[in-house]
């Protein structure tokens, strides 16, 4: 039996866990999860479940890990919380008889965190990206936005360094605040009102000033193995269809190639989610997640159980697995469930 364990992350763990078991029909792999706070949904499904301490970060968290893995006897750990760092001590923990399951090297994954570096290092011929200029103060921006302006009828920014789409906001060249509160427009800033706030600043951490782009979305959940693409489900998102919740399962050429070609050019490995938009020029990429989405559930009914694929090919190697059937042309979604987290005992 192959003890596995998830460290502190985002919800998907809890999904992961489900489908693991949900397809580990001789209990190849007992799962441990651990988390800093207690009703955490992923310590509910669990093998065995433990609270991590808090406020443990960089070596110190390090170092938590090993010894972790080396009390509770852990042969596969898939790296949550400080995969950065974590992945600069993959040899360390090899020693121990520990295997990472990481989407990346250290270098690697730092640079798919930053997208204003990630933009500019990006070959064009691998994927193309959104028109971008990167910015740090009041008078970058203005400087960008006309240059921008010029070439596409609406702008957006967002953080260089983020995630689910945080900060993210269209610019409204029309309406001003109220009217978006009033309105109940989400993910929209007014342009005067943008200007004024960074006019109050010399200058601020990097923002994206960008093409917005209208189409629709592809969010593809990828399973690879070291710059080999083993699986990718393309979940395209109509974003014609405001409040439908279903996704399609899609076999777009294009996003097939261009996964094809990130994989391979950043070596990516395990499990991670690639998002892309349709522009009026084509679709462009948005971002490497480098971890499984909040939606891969819908992409497993697609016939691939994504996190079952990912820990077998490191366990057992990829050549032993049959690349599975994706079932595109169907429309998939998920409806929210009610859990008992714990019992407050009086």
């Amino acid at each position: 039996m192959t003890r596995v364990w998830y460290n502190k992350s985002f919800s998907f763990v809890h999904a992961a866990i489900n489908l693991i078991k949900q397809q580990d029909k001789t209990q190849e792999f007992y799962i441990i999860a651990s988390h800093t706070q207690a009703h955490a949904r992923a310590l509910l499904v669990a093998d065995e479940s433990y609270i991590e301490p808090k406020g443990l970060v960089a070596q110190a968290y390090v170092e938590w890990c090993k010894a972790f893995c080396q009390k509770h006897h852990i042969n596969v750990f898939v790296v949550g919380k400080e995969a950065q760092t974590i992945a600069k001590y993959q040899a360390e923990f090899e020693q121990i008889g520990v295997r990472l399951l990481l989407v990346a090297d250290a270098e690697t994954l730092a640079l798919l965190d930053n997208k204003a570096l990630f933009a500019q290092q990006l070959p064009a011929d691998i994927a193309q990206l959104p028109d971008t200029i990167t910015v740090n103060s009041s008078q970058e921006f203005e400087k960008a936005y006309q240059q921008l302006r010029q070439q596409h009828p609406c702008l957006a920014i967002k953080p260089a360094i983020s995630i689910f789409g945080l900060g993210f906001r269209k610019i409204d060249e029309k309406r001003d605040c109220l009217q978006h509160i009033l309105r109940g427009d989400e993910y929209v800033v007014g342009l005067e009102e943008l200007r004024h706030a960074m006019q109050q600043q010399d200058s601020f951490s990097s923002l994206l000033v960008m093409e917005f782009l209208q189409g629709d979305e592809w969010s593809v959940d990828c399973v690879a193995n070291h710059g080999q693409l083993w699986v990718a489900v393309q979940r395209r998102k109509f974003m014609g269809n405001k409040g439908v919740p279903s996704q399609y399962i899609d076999n777009n050429p294009d996003i097939a190639q261009m996964c094809l070609q990130l994989t391979a050019y950043f070596k990516l490995n395990g499990q991670f989610n690639i998002q892309f938009r349709e522009g009026t020029q084509g679709i462009r990429l948005l971002e490497i997640n480098a971890r499984p989405s909040g939606g891969m559930a819908m992409a497993c009914i697609a016939g691939a159980n994504l996190p079952f694929i990912a820990l077998k090919g490191l366990v057992d190697g990829y050549q032993t697995l049959l690349p599975p059937e994706i079932k595109t042309g169907i429309y998939v979604g998920e409806v929210s469930q009610a859990l008992l987290l714990a019992q407050h005992l009086s």
